[in-house]
């Protein structure tokens, strides 16, 4: 078991990387909701690949030129998490090490339990909770609820579980509500959003209101993303999507079954009514953040000016085997100068 002295250090550690990398920055000013570690570890030229490792997670390899290799056949979540801890390893001082679970508890030996702090505290800072959490509107009771944390989770670019042990370790989910969540399975919260069978069990879906505007999401290449606007069609207007199509997505509306109370819920506040709008990229998507747009406007006069607009970006990642996205983006950066 870790001191309360050993977690700070771990902790203000993770602080500083933050800070001394632009990921905090990245946040506040550029618009991301969350800290990428492949770009942390980018800035302190930390090699980092992926590649399939049989039963191991993933290796923080410590020699002249450090590296970190990394299970590309798990989870993206899970991926993200195993490369903050990785990196721990790393900004810690500690030697080659290599992982087969994250999972540790008070028992683990010191380096374990060092690198699963600064992992947690880079991956899902308190004031990056607290800044999504003032955009969506979620009070600390709120984050109890499945459908919220799941949410939370995408944004932050991490797992379910992760984004639950996170809270929990902040005092933010108490110890009985967070078994509770855990008790939920993420494929449960996608069918329901969906209102139909899943394809893909491992692909995430994500929900985009109001609050999501005006940011840029990163979502991955398989991801789905259902955009939720109200719906004014008792007065002529539907939603229109040709700006977005533009851009290279394809967007289709969701037709629902008659619902039941429970679903109606959930497309009817306050006596407004929404449309659900599915959202995914028509072919490989750029790295580079594309802009998403969708309007309601006349049905009998497309021309005319619209009713609402939602505008947001998506910058979609890519997580295959080799090089890091962030490690790519630089080498195609260099391809691209005279």
């Amino acid at each position: 078991m870790l001191s309360q002295h050993q977690i700070r250090a771990a902790t203000n550690c993770a602080a500083q990387i933050l800070r001394d990398s632009g990921a905090k920055r990245r946040i506040d000013e550029d618009g991301y909701t969350r800290v990428d570690p492949f770009r942390v570890a980018q800035s302190a030229d930390v090699v980092v690949m992926l590649q399939p490792l049989d039963k191991l997670l993933g290796a923080f390899i410590g020699e002249d030129q450090p590296g970190i290799l990394i299970n590309s056949e798990r989870p993206a979540g899970l991926i993200q998490m195993t490369c903050a801890h990785e990196l721990g390893h790393f900004f810690l001082g500690h030697g080659t090490t290599t992982d087969e679970q994250l999972d540790y508890g008070n028992a683990a030996n010191k380096k374990e339990l060092e690198a699963d702090w600064f992992a947690y505290s880079l991956i899902a800072p308190r004031w990056a909770i607290a800044k999504i959490m003032r955009r969506k509107g979620w009070t600390a009771t709120d984050l109890a609820h499945p459908f919220v944390l799941y949410q939370l989770a995408l944004r932050l670019g991490i797992s379910y579980k992760a984004a639950i042990w996170s809270l929990n370790r902040l005092r933010l989910l108490e110890r009985s509500l967070a078994d509770e969540a855990l008790r939920v399975q993420p494929a449960t919260i996608k069918q329901s959003l969906l209102a139909k069978p899943l394809e893909n069990p491992h692909r995430d879906v994500w929900l985009l209101d109001d609050a999501d505007q005006d940011l840029i999401l990163e979502p991955r290449v398989d991801d789905q993303m259902l955009v939720r606007l109200k719906n004014h069609t008792g007065v002529g207007y539907v939603g229109t999507t040709d700006e977005a199509k533009s851009e290279g997505f394809v967007i289709e509306p969701v037709m629902r079954p008659t619902p039941n109370p429970q679903a109606q819920e959930s497309m009817i506040a306050g006596g407004v009514h929404y449309q659900d709008y599915l959202v995914y990229p028509s072919s490989n998507p750029s790295p580079k953040p594309a802009q998403l747009q969708l309007s309601e406007r006349k049905a009998w006069n497309r021309a005319a000016p619209p009713l609402d607009n939602f505008s947001t970006r998506a910058r979609y990642e890519d997580l295959a085997k080799g090089l890091s996205p962030a490690a790519k983006e630089i080498l195609l950066q260099g391809t691209d100068r005279p």
